[in-house]
């Protein structure tokens, strides 16, 4: 940007007159030290044609520097003409004009440095010799004049303020011992004809380079057999200097345009004709050199938002920016969002006389926002049409956003929920829940639930409910809690257990029968004899009373198994619950000569549960294992505390065992190794053991056994 500036200022506060002309012969911008010479200001000579300035005796630039255009011409050449002031009077200026062309090398227009030139005196007769000192005394050139490249004569002045030397340093040597090695071997690739120019850097006296526009003449003698050469260098270090900042600055904008997707343009209104930079090329994917007109561009434009970019351009027209999106249409049809920003430049008396602007590629921007709105509406159906409930909580656990399914569900409008704590909604005897929730927002827990809550209605509902964190830059801010009504399941699951206790309960029937039917044969055999004698039989009581209690004790835990009961979750002993179930079966056991061995810690094993449905679940696995030995045998059942405070109860019977292929199969419903099996008493007892947050694994070997552990967490 420091280099923008100093070309800047160097152009605008030159003591010299300069002027850039376009190549079709129109004045593009001049600096205020030409207007000067004229009589006029920048503003006004600007895109006006040269020639209407000129005396009408006197060739403009476009045709005086005609032959720097034919190949292989000089690149530069001095006019001396005279120019029509605003005044009215004329001036004589003396132009260097010097062809501009572009990156590619095409013709872009002219640069002319003016100065005053004074009217000819009355010409006087000067000798060759005088004029010859004249020149090389007083010229900034330096002239030299050699025989085959080797020097035989340097004009003393201005090679020792130019380059340091002094004439008898450089007589008789060869002039490429003074030229810099890359740029003798490029020139030593070209083709010189017998006038012609190029730009070199030559060598100072003090070792460093210094640009030089040499032109050089070559003659041969009429024998051919020596080459005499006339050099005229001229030091362009400045504008060489000038020229690469330029370059730089054209690179660095070019590079940033790139990075930026980034492309400019500019609308002549004199002319029509548009330019635009390379990056702008690339969005187009157009030549850059093209005479593209506005209309062409227009037609680019996708066929729906055409009009709006006609509106557009007619407001920058009238001198207003202008800002738009819109879609172009490239030749291969694919379609591109632009985002276009211009600005107008207009004439004193209000005219346009250019547009610069510039358009930048916003397609991937589009493409983004595209795919975040269809992320978003994806997001709305699944949550609003999804079947289970949706709600986001804060981190306080304050409902902040309902689907319609949590209408349905609670009973409660999404105004109502939005607002209200997630708790409020909880049954009161619900503590698990609560401590969860508090564990999800806090510590980053995820564990999916059973929670019953109460709908608006006061009715019960019994949801399962997952919970997902909210994160916000990587920060939990809340949690959604997606939850499926199971009030139904609930329902379902507890006929379903009713029924199987039923069933349990008829299949020990016959072994109850045989188990009271020993102690009611002692007990009418005490009566009868009691009935025949009139003495007092005192010490046969005792005896009585116990073997009633036993009786009573079986049929308790018969009808515990029976009778429908609510779930009560309580703190009991696991070692008391699994003796009661031994004692239970023993006498279905005794029936198939099946001896049930118990073992267990000394140590209780609390436990929170519903006495009766884990007892069920013992039940049905010993039961299971009876069946399984239709020969007798031994049946181990053991209780032991194992890691991570959990009780472990291990069935290990002696019966026929089970394959592999029936162990995986075993727990689905209506899928039973019994001829007469359901299936649906190991499916109770896996949800069973499930919701007290234990688990369940088998083994089982044919011909040797199966092994059923339980592992249930002890109360803290």
């Amino acid at each position: 940007m420091e280099q923008d500036s100093l070309i800047k200022y160097s152009f605008t506060y030159a003591p010299g007159g300069i002027a850039l002309i376009s190549a079709e012969g129109y004045f593009v911008r001049v600096n205020p030290a030409f207007g000067r010479l004229l009589g006029y200001t920048e503003d006004e000579l600007a895109n006006r044609q040269e020639k209407q300035l000129t005396s009408p005796n006197d060739p403009g630039v476009k045709e005086a520097a005609a032959p720097l255009l034919e190949p292989g011409a000089a690149s530069r050449i001095t006019v001396v003409k005279r120019y029509l002031r605003k005044d009215g009077g004329k001036v004589r200026v003396k132009l260097e004009v010097i062809l501009i062309r572009d990156q590619d090398g095409a013709h872009a227009g002219f640069c002319a440095y003016a100065s005053e030139w004074p009217e000819p005196e009355e010409p006087k007769m000067l000798q060759a010799a005088e004029l010859y000192e004249m020149v090389s005394e007083h010229a900034r050139d330096v002239i030299s004049y050699g025989i085959d490249s080797v020097l035989q004569f340097v004009s003393p002045a201005s090679l020792k303020r130019q380059l340091g030397f002094e004439p008898e340093e450089l007589i008789g040597k060869h002039a490429s011992e003074f030229i810099h090695p890359e740029d003798l071997e490029s020139l030593g690739e070209q083709t010189f004809r017998e006038s012609d120019s190029f730009i070199c850097r030559v060598r100072h006296k003090q070792g460093y380079y210094i640009w030089f526009e040499l032109s050089v003449k070559r003659v041969i003698d009429p024998e051919g057999t020596q080459v005499k050469e006339i050099y005229i260098g001229r030091d362009v270090s400045e504008r060489e200097r000038a020229q690469a900042a330029l370059r730089h600055s054209e690179q660095n904008l070019a590079q940033s345009q790139r990075i930026a997707r980034l492309g400019s343009f500019e609308w002549d209104a004199l002319t029509g004709k548009m330019l635009w930079s390379d990056e702008l090329s690339r969005i187009l994917q157009t030549d850059r050199l093209a005479g593209v007109t506005c209309e062409e561009l227009l037609a680019r434009i996708h066929p729906n938002d055409r009009e709006a970019v006609r509106k557009s351009m007619r407001e920058a027209l009238a001198g207003r920016e202008i800002q738009l999106e819109s879609r172009i249409v490239l030749s291969d049809g694919t379609v591109k969002f632009i985002r276009m920003q211009s600005m107008t430049t207009l004439t004193s008396n209000g005219r346009p006389l250019r547009i610069s602007g510039t358009v930048q590629d916003i397609t991937g921007q589009k493409l983004m926002l595209q795919m975040l709105e269809e992320s978003v509406d994806r997001y709305t159906s699944l949550k609003k049409y999804n079947l289970d409930a949706i709600v986001s909580l804060n981190k306080s656990g304050i409902m902040t956003s309902a689907n319609p399914a949590a209408e349905t569900i609670t009973g409660y409008s999404v105004l109502e929920l939005i607002g209200m704590p997630f708790t409020d909604l909880l049954a009161p005897e619900e503590e698990r829940a609560q401590t969860l929730l508090h564990k999800i927002m806090h510590e980053g827990a995820l564990s999916s639930m059973e929670m019953k809550i109460v709908r608006k209605s006061g009715q019960p509902a019994y949801l399962l409910a997952t919970p997902a964190p909210i994160y916000v830059n990587r920060k939990q801010v809340g949690c959604y809690i997606i939850a499926k009504d199971i009030t139904e399941q609930k329902r379902k699951d507890e006929l379903l257990l009713k029924s199987e206790k039923l069933t349990i309960a008829g299949q020990l029937a016959a072994g109850v029968a045989h188990e009271i039917r020993n102690p009611l044969t002692a007990l009418k055999g005490f009566v009868q004899l009691m009935g025949r004698s009139e003495h007092s039989y005192s010490q046969y009581l005792p005896i009585m009373k116990e073997e009633l209690e036993r009786i009573e004790t079986i049929i308790s835990e018969l009808l515990m198994l029976a009778k429908p009961q609510a779930v009560q979750m309580k703190i009991a002993d696991l070692a008391v619950l699994v003796q009661d179930v031994v004692m239970l079966t023993s006498a279905q056991a005794m029936l198939l000569n099946i001896e049930l061995r118990f073992s267990t810690t000394s140590e209780p094993l609390p436990i929170r549960c519903d006495p009766n449905q884990i007892k069920q679940v013992f039940v049905n696995f010993l039961k299971n294992a009876i069946d399984a030995m239709p020969r007798g045998g031994m049946i181990d059942v053991s209780l032991e505390a194992a890691e991570q405070k959990l009780a472990l109860v291990c069935i290990a019977d002696q019966g026929c065992g089970i394959t592999e292929e029936q162990l995986r199969q075993i727990g689905e419903p209506f899928y039973s190794t019994k001829e007469a099996g359901t299936g649906l008493g190991l499916l109770v007892s896996h949800k069973i053991i499930e919701h007290h947050k234990g688990r369940i694994h088998i083994a089982s070997e044919v011909g040797v056994g199966t092994t059923i552990q339980v592992t249930l967490p002890l109360h803290r």
